[in-house]
């Protein structure tokens, strides 16, 4: 298979993943901003992807690069809050 399929689906799966847990791990205006950077992310990474299958650059596509390289730090990002949430939530109980 294409390694830009495995790469996008690595990256699906892991923003999709952290963006869960934040959502269910955050309370009040914090979860409607971890539902707008989701969609967000996920929205632009999806018209990179549609964009890099319909125009089929023979250079290096520097900004699908660029794109990827957001995304995972959208996703690390998410992840860090939601780790950072729930351990104060564990503490307070």
């Amino acid at each position: 298979m294409d390694r830009i399929i495995w790469l996008s689906a690595l990256t699906y799966f892991l923003l999709i993943a952290s963006l869960i847990f934040s959502y269910y791990v955050s309370k009040g205006r914090y979860r409607t901003i971890v539902i707008v950077i989701g969609i967000g992310s996920l929205t632009i990474l999806t018209w990179a992807l549609i964009n890099n299958k319909i125009m089929d650059y023979q250079d290096a596509n520097i900004g699908l690069g660029l794109i990827f390289m957001l995304i995972w730090i959208i996703t690390i990002i998410a992840f860090l809050f939601s780790v950072i949430t729930y351990s104060q939530t564990k503490r307070e109980s």
